[in-house]
């Protein structure tokens, strides 16, 4: 599995993703989240990664969710 996000690049790429949510096929983040960590994850890093990406939406770019998760982590760690 990819762990990269991004805008869609056209209309025609957004009405398929907005499909494919409104068919069920979509996950919801923490359940891509617990995929990628193999965990459940806490909503708090739930929340920071929906930030991460809202952010990049924002910016027009793309993010590496396993490289945020790593990120977020290792802040984590740092404070506690």
């Amino acid at each position: 599995m990819s762990s990269n996000v991004r805008p869609p690049k056209d209309d025609e790429e957004k009405i398929k993703a907005q499909i494919a949510i409104l068919q069920g096929k979509a996950k919801p983040l923490k359940d891509v989240i617990a995929d990628l960590l193999g965990e459940e994850p806490e909503q708090a890093l739930v929340d920071a990664v929906e930030n991460n990406i809202l952010l990049a939406q924002e910016l027009e770019e793309s993010i590496d969710l396993t490289a945020i998760l790593k990120s977020i982590q290792t802040m984590s760690e740092k404070w506690a």
